[in-house]
Formats: C-alpha cells, sequence, structure tokens
C-alpha cells in the first residue's frame, strides 16, 4: 500500500530536564507508538533516556527514534547527528 509508512509525530518535553511531557501524531499504526509514548511519560523518561532503549528495524517505530533525535537536538541534549543517519547518534 502507497503511502502506509507516511504520518506527522511531534513530540514534547520540558526543555530545563529532557523529560518528555506528550505528543502529537497521525499515521497508520499510531496506537503502536502512543502506547510506547504512554509507558515512557509514565515512567518520566527523559529525551536521552528513551533514545537510549533498542529501536528495532525496520519497523514505523523507527520514527519516534527521529522524533527524540530531532527533540534531543532542539533542547540541545547530548550529540546532533547527521541528518540522514540511521545507526549514529543517540538511539543508534
Amino acid at each position: 500500500m502507497i503511502g502506509k509508512d507516511k504520518g506527522l509525530l511531534r513530540v514534547y518535553a520540558e526543555r530545563e530536564t529532557g523529560i518528555l511531557l506528550g505528543a502529537e501524531m497521525i499515521g497508520p499504526a499510531a496506537e503502536h507508538i502512543g502506547h510506547l509514548l504512554a509507558w515512557t511519560i509514565e515512567s518520566r523518561l527523559t529525551v536521552i533516556e528513551t533514545l537510549q532503549r533498542p529501536f528495532y528495524h525496520p519497523v514505523l517505530e523507527e520514527g519516534l527514534r527521529t522524533a527524540l533525535r530531532n527533540l534531543a537536538a532542539e533542547l540541545e541534549f547530548g550529540p546532533n547527528p547527521p541528518l540522514r543517519c540511521i545507526d549514529c547518534g543517540p538511539g543508534g
């Protein structure tokens, strides 16, 4: 099915600590990512702690890793991975 890997995911964290606070998303199988995020937010994990968890390939949940990497860079936590780098930086 064309477009089955398209969607939008935004994640939000506390600027000072990096603790994940919430997310907005639309896309296929978004409920799976929502479930992972609910556990992460309930556990009060930071962006960097979440990126240290395993991310399997190939799965749609890898989009969460990309969103977390972008958020970590915006918050200036950890290294800023090169664009389109799948296996480098936090969450690699």
